[in-house]
């Protein structure tokens, strides 16, 4: 704003006064967010009580590994609901190695060499620094 001085001022008197804003009725004009009464007292914590059995499986569901955790007061009750979750994910059967003959060493799945020395024979290979012979 250009001009002189006497002009701003006579711009700011010419403008009207604020008009102050009356809250409603019952309202603080500034709330202050406290409470304006004493909250009533917090109920008695319960006490935690623990199950007297538990049982942690691990099984695989949805392609996930899962840990779950079962609690309860009846033991026998515990059972039945483990006994319905482990029927309701078996566990999948891995594959064992197939049984390639002799000539392969079924500890680091890879083929061996048969040797012969002084009448006798034997297969083996050579892993990590030392002969194996796939026992």
């Amino acid at each position: 704003m250009r001009g002189s001085l006497t002009q701003r001022q006579e711009l700011l008197a010419a403008q009207p006064a604020p008009v102050p804003v009356v809250p409603p009725e019952g309202l603080e004009p500034w709330p202050d967010n406290d409470p304006e009464e004493e909250p009533a007292p917090a109920p008695p914590a319960q006490p935690l009580l623990e199950a007297s059995a538990s049982v942690n499986c691990h099984t695989t569901v949805a392609g996930r590994q899962v840990q779950l955790t079962l609690r309860d007061h009846d033991e026998g009750r515990l059972l039945e609901r483990l006994q319905k979750i482990l029927e309701r994910f078996p566990v999948e059967a891995k594959p064992q190695p197939q049984d390639r003959g002799k000539d392969w060493c079924t500890v680091h799945n890879v083929p061996m060499k048969q040797t012969t020395k002084n009448g006798r024979s034997w297969f083996s290979h050579y892993q990590d620094g030392q002969w194996c012979k796939g026992r």
